[in-house]
C-alpha cells in the first residue's frame, strides 16, 4: 500500500538504511575473504536515503504577499513583510527544537562588497579574508538587518550583486517542517533580473512548487509568461497555485473571481483542482497567533497544507524511495552476486592453475575491450566538437532574427513612464524611463531566445545525442561482449540474459549522474541517448520527459548586462522638446543602443553559451569512459584475486567458496528485504 503517513515514510526509510548498512557489512566480510570492493557506492546511498528532505520553493511576483504566506504556515512572524522589494536573500525555513538563524556567505565573495552592510558581518569577512567564509549564527531578531536590501535607493539588482550572503536558513519547531520539509522564500520574480535567475537556481532542486497570486489579480500576463516559459520549460507540470488574500475580495464576487482562476490555472498543473487554493494567509497568522482554530479554519491554509503533506508523501516520498530501493537491489544482483561471488567461487571451484591458463586464453578479449574503449572516447570527443559549433552557429543566427524584431517591440511599448521639460524632474524621469525600456527590452529578447532555446536548440541538441548513441552502441555491445567472454572463460559464468552492453553502460551512466551507484531497473528500460538527457540538468538545461527543453541562455544576462550599461552611460539628454517628442526620441535612443550593444557581444556571449551547453554534455558523456575503465579494473581485480589464491590449498579454496555463499544468501535475505518495501509502495 502507499505511504500513509509521515511516520511510516520514516519507518520504511530506517529499513532501507539499516538493509544497507548490512549489505555493507558483507561488503567487509567479501573483502576479507580476498575480493576487493569499493564500497562508496553503498555510502552514496545511504545517504540519500538519510539525508532526503522535501524542498518546498514558494514563488510570486513583489507584493503578492509570499513572506506573509510562509509566515502563516509557521504561525510566527519570522521573515520580514515590507510594502517595498527588499527581500535580496534565499530564506530556507526547516525544522529545529529550539528558534535559530544561521547566515551563508557567497564562496567566493563579490568583487565589490556593498558599504551599507552591517558591522558583524564587515568583521567576520575581515577575520577570514582570502579564505572560505565560514556561516554566523544569528539572533533571528537580527535576521531582517542581513536578508534585506542594505540600500533601497540605489539601483535593486546592484545592491543585491553588492551583498555577499548566499542564503539564510532558519530553525523554528514547526510542525509542517518536523519531518524534512524545507520552505523557500525567494525573492519577488519582478524585483530585479539578479534576484529572479537566484531562484531559478533553486527551481532545479524543488520537490514542490508553490505560486503565490493576490487576489483579486490572477493569472497576469508575466505570471502566466514566467510558469510557461520558466516553470514549465523545465519539466515541471505539479504546480500548487496560491491565490492570497482571498479576504479582500467582496463576498459577492468571489465565486466568479474563483471560477475564473480556476479556469486560468487548471490547464497549467497536473494536480487539477487539488493544486488550487484561495486563502487568506495574513489572517491565517493571525489566527495562528492567537490559537483560534475556529478564525484558522476560515482561511483556506489548512486544507491546502493537508494538500501539500498528501503530495510530498505519496507522491515525492514514494518516489524518493524508490530511487534508493531499485539501485540498492540491483547492486546486490548485479554487482555483488554476479560479477563478484559468482565469477569467484566459479575460479576456485576450477582450481588456481586452471584459471591462469583461461586467463592467458582470454587476454585478448580484455585488449580488444580496450581499443573498443578508446574508439568509444574518440567518438564523443568528435561529437561534442560538432554540437558546440552548431550551437554557436544556430545562436548566432537566432540573434539577427531577434534584431530585426526589436524596433517593432519598441514600437508597441506601453509605458507608464514618459519626458518632460520640467528641468527639475528632467533627470529623474529620464533614469525611470531609462530602466523601464531596457527592462521591457531585455525581456523581450529573453522570451523570443527561451524560445529558440526550447524549439531549435532542443532539436538540435537531441539530434546530435541520438546520432552519438547509434555511433557508439555497437561499440558499447561489443565492449561488453568482449568482457562477458573474458569472464565466461576465465570462470565458466553465463553472460547476462536480455540485457545489451548499452543498456547495463546506461544502468550505470543513470547511477553516476543523478547521485546513485547503479540504476539498472530504471537503466535497462530506457535507451542510453534517453538517460543522457534526463540527466543533464544543470547550466539552463532541464531534461523532462526524455526531452531537452532549455530555458533563457546564460550567456543572455552578459548581453543584456551590457546593453544596460551602455544605455545608462549614454548621457544624451540634452533635448528641450515637448514630453512626447522628447519620450520618443529618447526612446528610439535607447532602442539604438540597445541593439549596437547586442552586436558587440553576441559573438563572444554565442561562443560560451555553445561551450558551456556542450560541456554540460560532454560531461555526461564523460561518464562512459569512467564506467568502462571500472569495468576493464573489476577484470584487473579478479586476476590478482587469483593470484593472491595461488598458495592457498584446496581446503582453504573449500573454505571461502563455504564462505561466499553464506554472503550471498546473506545478500539474498536484503534483497528480499528491500524488494518488499518496495512492493509495499506500490
Amino acid at each position: 500500500m502507499p505511504i500513509s503517513s509521515y511516520e511510516d515514510m520514516k519507518e520504511k526509510k530506517g529499513k532501507i538504511v539499516h538493509s544497507l548498512i548490512e549489505v555493507a557489512e558483507v561488503v567487509d566480510e567479501l573483502n576479507g575473504i580476498g575480493l576487493n570492493i569499493e564500497g562508496s557506492a553503498l555510502l552514496d546511498l545511504k545517504n540519500r536515503v538519510e539525508n532526503d528532505d522535501f524542498k518546498v520553493l514558494v514563488i510570486g511576483e513583489f507584493k503578492n504577499g509570499k513572506s506573509t504566506f510562509i509566515n502563516s504556515m509557521m504561525g510566527l512572524k519570522v521573515l520580514p513583510t515590507h510594502s517595498t522589494p527588499c527581500t535580496a536573500v534565499i530564506n530556507e525555513v526547516k525544522y529545529g527544537k529550539e528558534e535559530s538563524a544561521t547566515l551563508y556567505f557567497k564562496n567566493p565573495l563579490p568583487d565589490e562588497i556593498s558599504a551599507d552592510i552591517s558591522e558583524k558581518a564587515k568583521q567576520h569577512i575581515e577575520k577570514y579574508a582570502g579564505k572560505t567564509i565560514p556561516p554566523i549564527e544569528l539572533d533571528v531578531d537580527e535576521l531582517e538587518e542581513y536578508v534585506v536590501i542594505p540600500d533601497p535607493t540605489k539601483d535593486q539588482a546592484d545592491s543585491i550583486q553588492e551583498l555577499p550572503y548566499d542564503k539564510a536558513v532558519l530553525k523554528y519547531p514547526i510542525e509542517l517542517c518536523h519531518d524534512g520539509i524545507t520552505i523557500i522564500d525567494s525573492p519577488g520574480l519582478n524585483e530585479s533580473g539578479t534576484r529572479t535567475k537566484v531562484t531559478e537556481e533553486y527551481l532545479k532542486q524543488a520537490d514542490a512548487i508553490l505560486f503565490v497570486f493576490r487576489c483579486p489579480k490572477i493569472a497576469g500576463e508575466s505570471e502566466m509568461n514566467y510558469i510557461t516559459d520558466q516553470i514549465h520549460a523545465r519539466g515541471y507540470r505539479d504546480i500548487f497555485f496560491i491565490c492570497n488574500a482571498i479576504n479582500q475580495v467582496p463576498d459577492d464576487e468571489q465565486d466568479r473571481l474563483i471560477k475564473f482562476g480556476n479556469k486560468k490555472l487548471l490547464p497549467l498543473t497536473d494536480l487539477g483542482e487539488k493544486g488550487i487554493f484561495y486563502v487568506d494567509a495574513l489572517g491565517a497568522l493571525k489566527a495562528r497567533m492567537k490559537k483560534d482554530k475556529s478564525a484558522l479554519a476560515d482561511t483556506g491554509m489548512v486544507e491546502f497544507e493537508n494538500a501539500l503533506s498528501e503530495y510530498l508523501r505519496e507522491n515525492k516520498g514514494r518516489a524518493k524511495l524508490m530511487q534508493v530501493i531499485k539501485p540498492g537491489i540491483e547492486y546486490i544482483d548485479i554487482k555483488l552476486r554476479k560479477e563478484y561471488i559468482e565469477n569467484y567461487i566459479n575460479a576456485l571451484d576450477r582450481g588456481v592453475d586452471e584459471c591462469e591458463e583461461k586467463i592467458k586464453a582470454a587476454m585478448p578479449n580484455l585488449d580488444k575491450a580496450r581499443q573498443r574503449k578508446r574508439d568509444i572516447v574518440s567518438k564523443i570527443a568528435l561529437s561534442m566538437r560538432e554540437l558546440e559549433d552548431d550551437i554557436r552557429l544556430s545562436m548566432d543566427d537566432e540573434f539577427d532574427t531577434v534584431i530585426n524584431r526589436i524596433p517593432k517591440a519598441v514600437d508597441d511599448m506601453k509605458l507608464e513612464n514618459s519626458m518632460t521639460v520640467n528641468p527639475f524632474k528632467q533627470k529623474s524621469k529620464k533614469e525611470a524611463l531609462e530602466k523601464e525600456v531596457v527592462s521591457n527590452l531585455e525581456q523581450f529578447v529573453q522570451k523570443e531566445m527561451a524560445v529558440w532555446s526550447r524549439d531549435k536548440l532542443k532539436v538540435l541538441v537531441d539530434r546530435h545525442i541520438n546520432t552519438l548513441e547509434k555511433e557508439i552502441g555497437r561499440n558499447i555491445d561489443e565492449f561488453y561482449d568482449y568482457l562477458d567472454e573474458f569472464r565466461y572463460v576465465v570462470s565458466g559464468v553465463e553472460k547476462p540474459k536480455n540485457i545489451s552492453g548499452l543498456s547495463r553502460v546506461s544502468a550505470t551512466i543513470l547511477g553516476t549522474v543523478v547521485g546513485g551507484p547503479v540504476y539498472g531497473a530504471v537503466g535497462a528500460s530506457l535507451g542510453f541517448g534517453e538517460i543522457i538527457k534526463r540527466s543533464a540538468i544543470t547550466m539552463g538545461l532541464s531534461f523532462a520527459g526524455g526531452a531537452i527543453l532549455a530555458l533563457t541562455p546564460i550567456g543572455l544576462a552578459a548581453i543584456t548586462t551590457a546593453a544596460t550599461i551602455a544605455l545608462f552611460g549614454a548621457g544624451i539628454l540634452q533635448l528641450a522638446t515637448g514630453g512626447k517628442d522628447l519620450t520618443v526620441k529618447y526612446k528610439n535612443k535607447l532602442k539604438e543602443n540597445f541593439i549596437n550593444s547586442l552586436k558587440e557581444t553576441r559573438e563572444k556571449s554565442c561562443k560560451d553559451y555553445a561551450n558551456t551547453v556542450t560541456n554540460d554534455v560532454r560531461e555526461k558523456f564523460d561518464c562512459i569512459e569512467q564506467v568502462l575503465d571500472d569495468e576493464i579494473e573489476q577484470i584487473i581485480d579478479s586476476i590478482a584475486v587469483l593470484d593472491r589464491a595461488r598458495n592457498d590449498t584446496k581446503e582453504d579454496r573449500e573454505i571461502k567458496v563455504m564462505k561466499l555463499k553464506k554472503c550471498e544468501g546473506k545478500l539474498l535475505d536484503i534483497r528480499n528485504t528491500l524488494k518488499n518495501i518496495g512492493d509495499s509502495l506500490d
